[in-house]
């Protein structure tokens, strides 16, 4: 059964970053959550289990590394996620306020639109944001619990067969040997086991902030594409009644123009404050460098939409305001990834030195 937060019927309201809320709620880091003292402890007690079990994954690693080629990388291969997932969630701790402005900016800025187009706008990117989201949450807390599930069914099988079992945790960490015996052991193991849902948690967390951010200012520029299409729409009624004033369209371009400014300044400051994860993960960011040029194609997509449109009926005021908009939206609005940041130039490199040989090729 589908769950419902993934039908096409889930309200909007809901949808607004729901995974990394819960996500990080779940570990205490979620910048909107009431700060307060058992929050404040429960926070500091994750980032500590995470930590220390990174550092015992990774000393587990480096010891076995001479002696078991393949139990060490049993180690290493998940302590670059938890090292990871350590780094992505001091990040947001230490820009908590920051990504608490921009939650409710983005409320804000996609709560004013409420009209039937630019509520099937909405629907369409909120949805797909929440089942993508929903896809690395799954997906991660299927592979840390089957860590956990190994173990046991390894234990189950040696002790059927009158074998002694073997005291290990879910992931192959290096602890003082009192920890590793009874009547402490099964309290270790879920402290390890909770160690990889933190490490679930956190990545999901930043993650899809990365992605959610990237899916809501695509959503905002769409409907500055639809708010502008229909303020621009010449009706050629000769109903007098029908024609729109030209005070009521210098309004409408007015509002477009601050959402443009605003929307920039929120993309800038988002920029900034997500460098530190994204170079400590830039190795692995291939995806979050797709993504983060869809508002690059949709802030250049609202100068095609303006010169589109029947701008030169209208009167010199309102075609320059038309202009400042085409003029606005080629500058190039897109989230900075460190060592390369997207344009429509590079694109066409990339396309021109990679796709086109190899689609010539076939």
């Amino acid at each position: 059964m589908i769950p419902q937060f993934l039908r096409d019927d889930y309200p909007l309201e809901k949808h607004l970053f729901l995974i990394p809320k819960f996500a990080l709620r779940l570990i205490g880091f979620y910048p909107e959550s009431k700060r307060n003292t058992p929050l404040l402890c429960w926070a500091f007690f994750n980032f500590l289990l995470l930590g220390y079990g990174s550092y015992a994954e990774f000393t587990y690693g480096i010891h076995y590394l001479t002696i078991d080629m393949q139990t060490a990388f049993d180690a290493l291969c998940p302590v670059l996620s938890s090292i990871m997932s350590c780094i992505k969630i001091f990040f947001i701790w230490w820009h908590r306020r920051e990504y608490k402005h921009l939650i409710e900016e983005v409320r804000r800025l996609t709560a004013a639109q409420s009209s039937v187009k630019t509520m099937h706008i909405k629907r369409k990117f909120f949805t797909i944001a929440t089942r993508l989201t929903a896809l690395v949450l799954f997906f991660g807390f299927n592979t840390s619990t089957a860590y956990t599930v190994r173990l046991v069914i390894s234990n189950t099988i040696l002790y059927l067969n009158q074998q002694p079992i073997i005291y290990e945790t879910p992931f192959r960490m290096m602890f003082p040997q009192p920890l590793l015996a009874m009547p402490i052991y099964p309290l270790t193991c879920i402290l390890s086991h909770w160690h990889g849902y933190i490490t679930v948690a956190a990545f999901v967390g930043a993650d899809g902030f990365f992605l959610g951010f990237c899916f809501y200012f695509a959503t905002l520029f769409k409907m500055l594409q639809q708010d502008l299409i229909d303020a621009l729409a010449v009706n050629n009624s000769k109903n007098s009644q029908a024609i729109r004033c030209e005070a009521v369209m210098e309004s409408n371009l007015t509002d477009i123009i601050r959402r443009h400014n605003e929307i920039a300044q929120l993309m800038k400051k988002f920029s900034s404050i997500m460098v530190g994860i994204v170079l400590s993960h830039f190795i692995t960011s291939s995806l979050i460098i797709a993504t983060s040029v869809i508002e690059l194609l949709l802030s250049e997509e609202l100068a095609l939409k303006a010169y589109c449109s029947q701008w030169y009926d209208y009167s010199v005021r309102i075609q320059k305001m038309v202009f400042l908009i085409m003029i606005r939206s080629q500058q190039p609005i897109a989230v900075k990834v460190p060592f390369l940041t997207p344009a429509l130039p590079m694109l066409t490199a990339v396309c021109i030195v990679i796709v086109y040989p190899a689609v010539k090729n076939k």
